[in-house]
């Protein structure tokens, strides 16, 4: 029997991971569906994916999405051209987890991974974390309610065995973590996620003051806001 051919190596040493659920209403984002309404709640997060794959779709580095639940339609939603797996694996633990082992295993030097609740997250913070796996092991982009936006690797390692992910714990077990393998760290500045309607809020005056596209994102949160400068009526702030 004649052996199996190598793999061929990527084009690139580098990929990203945009982690995203389908677009469902009452399935994304439940704690803003509280505040906001599972279908306001659609409206944002269709647009985060949408604004996503703007970004970092036409770009140099590749890009991969990797999706949850498995039997949805995930792929429909760029059309077919956009590079979409499916997640495997019953805790976001093993999920990442097989992310990192499957594209190591393809040959990919660096890796990161990030969520899709933070479209804000620039391109140029992008680019530093990967120059950051330059020379570290592990490069994280923190989030300021304990966990992360992105983390990178630069080889396969058990790194979230254990860690509370999803909590205002992760960011601090996954550093103890990394140092208990021996592994390298470097935190980057910090961003946020979009949990909560005041993320938001707070979301919207970030966008006042950038010139980030985002124009789906934009759109969907004038339409919930409201826009003065298109006489729209939109969400109001309950009163304390």
């Amino acid at each position: 029997m004649s052996e199996r051919a190598p793999m061929p190596a990527p084009a690139t040493p580098e990929i990203l991971v945009i982690m995203a659920r389908y677009p469902e209403a009452g399935a994304v984002k439940r704690r803003l569906a509280g505040d906001l309404g599972a279908d306001r709640t659609l409206l944002v997060y269709r647009a985060f994916l949408e604004d996503l794959e703007g970004k970092f779709g036409s770009r140099r580095r590749p890009r991969v999405w990797y999706y949850t639940p498995p039997a949805s339609p995930f792929e429909a939603l760029f059309g077919g051209k956009a590079d979409c797996r499916r997640q495997s694996g019953e805790s976001l633990q093993e999920r990442l987890r097989g992310v990192f082992d499957a594209l190591f295993g393809e040959g990919y030097l660096r890796v990161a991974a990030m969520g899709a609740d933070c479209p804000h997250l620039e391109a140029e913070r992008v680019d530093a974390a990967f120059e950051g796996l330059r020379r570290h092991d592990v490069v994280l982009v923190p989030s300021d309610d304990g966990g992360y936006n992105l983390i990178g690797l630069r080889r396969p390692a058990d790194l979230f065995t254990g860690v509370a992910l999803g909590t205002d714990a992760a960011l601090r077990e996954t550093v103890d973590r990394a140092r208990s393998l021996g592994l390298s760290c470097c935190c980057l500045p910090p961003s946020f996620d979009v949990d909560t309607i005041d993320d938001l809020r707070r979301l919207q005056a970030f966008l006042s003051k950038t010139d980030d596209p985002l124009p789906r994102t934009r759109e969907a949160l004038a339409r919930i806001f409201g826009d003065r400068r298109q006489g729209g009526r939109g969400l109001k702030r309950k009163s304390p």
